[in-house]
């Protein structure tokens, strides 16, 4: 039992760490209706460490994370300007182009490698249960400062994403600078989870405790705070299923988080 705690506390951790920032960016893009614009920044994370698997660096090492670094602020900066497409479909699939195109180039380039397509599968699922505390130390540290800079202008990001349907709020709403800081941050926390969570969970970390939140309660501080515990309860469950009947991690943990917006619309409807 005490090697299992080992091995499942920074996991836990790790989960923690996610599920406070995971949540509050999940709110801002639910508000903004961009969906998809968290998979496809964790999509083309993978494909930047894809293209550093190719040219030989270590998938999950310092240089590789370099690489999705640069490649997920450059898409960041082009989705600061789709404030400019007044079309929120536009927006949207905008934003799906970039997801599935970045999907194709990491399977293109991993299927280079004959140990590419165990690296995509690992990509997508992630190896959270075999976290370093050195590696919740990096991440926690990371997301502290990104959380400062959330906190201290925090009325400059709330504008941006919850005043966009008003027009007389838009006019006055922070300018480019602040979109692309937001998408930046936003970008480094997804980068960041990648690396040890995978696709696949990260995006469920965004969209369903945020969504499950917003059926339960309203305004953004009760949200936030649902969102966080959703998230850990998710999380607690996942950890121990995959561990006890020796289930993959990532997708057990997407599973039970899964169940939260069902039981949050039984909740609204029948019982609040």
């Amino acid at each position: 039992m005490l090697e299992g705690l080992e091995i499942l506390i920074p996991a836990f951790a790790v989960c923690v760490l996610m599920a406070i920032t995971h949540t509050y960016f999940g709110l801002h893009v639910l508000a903004r209706g961009i969906i998809f614009v968290d998979l496809a920044l964790a999509q083309v994370a993978a494909l930047g460490v894809s293209v550093a698997f190719l040219l030989g660096k270590e998938a999950h090492g310092s240089e590789a994370q370099l690489y999705a670094f640069v490649a997920t602020l450059s898409i960041a900066f082009a989705f600061a300007k789709l404030r400019n497409i007044p079309n929120k479909i536009a927006r949207e699939v905008t934003i799906g182009i970039v997801y599935v195109v970045a999907t194709a180039l990491s399977i293109v380039i991993l299927s280079r490698s004959s140990q590419g397509m165990e690296e995509l599968k690992s990509l997508f699922n992630g190896n959270i249960l075999w976290t370093s505390w050195q590696e919740v130390s990096v991440i926690g540290l990371m997301y502290v400062l990104l959380a400062l800079i959330h906190a201290i202008y925090r009325n400059k990001f709330h504008q941006l994403s919850f005043a966009e349907d008003k027009p007389n709020c838009q006019k006055e709403a922070p300018g480019f600078f602040w979109e692309f800081l937001f998408f930046a941050t936003f970008a480094v926390v997804i980068t960041l989870a990648v690396n040890v969570a995978g696709v696949l969970l990260v995006f469920a970390f965004l969209i369903i405790p945020a969504f499950s939140a917003s059926l339960l309660v309203s305004g953004f501080v009760k949200q936030m705070l649902a969102g966080w515990l959703l998230s850990i309860f998710g999380c607690i469950v996942g950890l121990l299923f995959s561990y006890q009947f020796d289930l993959p991690v990532g997708a057990t943990i997407v599973s039970i988080l899964g169940i939260l917006p069902i039981m949050s619309a039984i909740y609204a409807k029948y019982l609040k």
